[in-house]
């Protein structure tokens, strides 16, 4: 992504669960153009079909799967803040970030295909592929128009449908995404706060304070999070046995696995395998 111009549109196919789960520290609007699949968050899933637009976040983990043979057809478009916002910015400028300060335990990231909202954004997120890709004299300025474009219909839809997932702290997340960085790449080991705490040099009390106020879900809760994503999208795009998927997913008690899969999906993993298996099955009829 160029430093200058820090904003890229591209395609992108899932096949299976090729990929991992992961987070990233720029901003993210998914236009699904073919196929479905399956759009899985911290605490969130989405059946995901043509025309489906997706907001993700600088600091909620996820993931995009389908179920093989059948692949996912999408075209993101990616940016960093300082894109629209730089520091020193208008205050204005940041309303455009408006969209991406939500709180992920709560929020909504899909704008279902048969929104009328839905057809606009995918239009005009069809319109910003083009001017990627033609690269014309002025393109810049006209794809960063036409972003702005794009964010103010956000604004709109969810201020409107959505005004309570707002939250006036939500760029202060920021602070914590090295520890969401450190969580996202060992969320299969035994992580401590006290192990957090020691790598931020704070007390585990004030790292504890400060991970929920930026994400919004406690600590411990949001590794649990994590797991059950990786557990969700082995069960669903692998014949894996549910053994080895929880201890993939970092739980090396089979026991716990079943019971804190129960707690949050409240059915068993067989269950959920067998349910989304069948469910894919009858999409394809």
């Amino acid at each position: 992504m160029d430093h200058e111009f820090p904003l890229s549109i591209l395609d992108y196919v899932t096949r299976g669960d090729s990929e991992k789960i992961h987070w990233h520290n720029y901003l993210q609007v998914a236009l699904c153009t073919g196929g479905t699949g399956r759009f899985i968050f911290t605490n969130k899933e989405y059946h995901v079909q043509k025309g489906d637009v997706f907001i993700v976040s600088n600091f909620e983990n996820h993931v995009a799967i389908s179920e093989l043979p059948t692949c996912t057809e999408y075209i993101f478009v990616i940016f960093l803040p300082e894109l629209i916002a730089s520091p020193g910015s208008r205050h204005f400028d940041f309303e455009y970030l408006y969209p991406f300060w939500y709180n992920s335990k709560t929020f909504h990231n899909k704008i279902d295909h048969g929104e009328p909202v839905a057809e606009v954004l995918g239009n005009k997120i069809l319109e910003l592929k083009e001017t990627w890709d033609k690269k014309e004299v002025g393109y810049k300025h006209c794809l960063d128009a036409d972003l702005r474009k794009v964010l103010a219909l956000l604004i709109k839809h969810f201020k409107t449908n959505y005004p309570e997932y707002y939250t006036i702290s939500g760029h202060s997340h920021a602070k914590m995404q090295r520890a969401l960085d450190y969580i996202n790449k060992n969320f299969s080991k035994n992580i401590s706060l006290e192990e957090m705490s020691e790598l931020f040099h704070i007390s585990a009390s004030r790292f504890r304070h400060l991970f929920k106020e930026s994400v919004h879900i406690g600590f411990k809760e949001y590794i649990t999070f994590i797991r059950l994503t990786e557990a969700k999208k082995l069960l669903l795009t692998t014949e894996m046995n549910i053994t080895d998927i929880a201890r993939q997913s970092g739980y090396t008690n089979i026991h716990q696995f079943y019971k804190v899969f129960y707690k949050y999906v409240y059915i068993s993993p067989a269950e959920y395998r067998n349910l989304h298996k069948f469910k894919h099955s009858d999409e394809r009829k």
